[in-house]
């Protein structure tokens, strides 16, 4: 709304979708966690969102898969305190998703049917958005 108020609307040119391609975009004010299969204009709580970029996880970020009969068991060792935490897990291939809501206090730990190649995602309420190819 505030965009439309201002006159500068911002066009989705994207022409195909590839959910290798997706984006995220997360709410600084409420938190809230939108998916979009390729590039949007997106706007929560009156803010414009920034699509996250995704950057390779680091020690405090590290993404764990072990292989569980046919389901990928998906850890983060990572402090799950209510200021800092791991909020999502997602599993993406080209052509599906799989997404977890975490809350804090839980184990950041999720089991995802397999689904072939992708990525894995980890969402941390502080720090931002970490990929992992597979």
């Amino acid at each position: 709304m505030p965009e439309l108020l201002t006159g500068d609307v911002a066009e989705n040119r994207n022409v195909s979708a590839n959910m290798k391609r997706s984006h995220f975009y997360v709410c600084p004010i409420c938190g809230n966690v939108i998916h979009a299969m390729g590039e949007g204009a997106f706007s929560c709580c009156g803010v414009r969102l920034p699509a996250l970029e995704g950057e390779a996880p680091d020690a405090e970020h590290g993404i764990r898969v072990e292989d569980v009969e046919d389901e990928l068991l998906v850890t983060v060792n990572h402090p799950m305190e209510k200021g800092h935490y791991i909020s999502m897990l997602a599993y993406v291939t080209d052509s599906r998703l799989q997404m977890e809501k975490l809350y804090p206090e839980q184990m950041a730990q999720i089991r995802f049917r397999r689904m072939g190649r992708g990525m894995l995602l980890a969402l941390c309420s502080r720090d931002g958005l970490f990929v992992q190819k597979m």
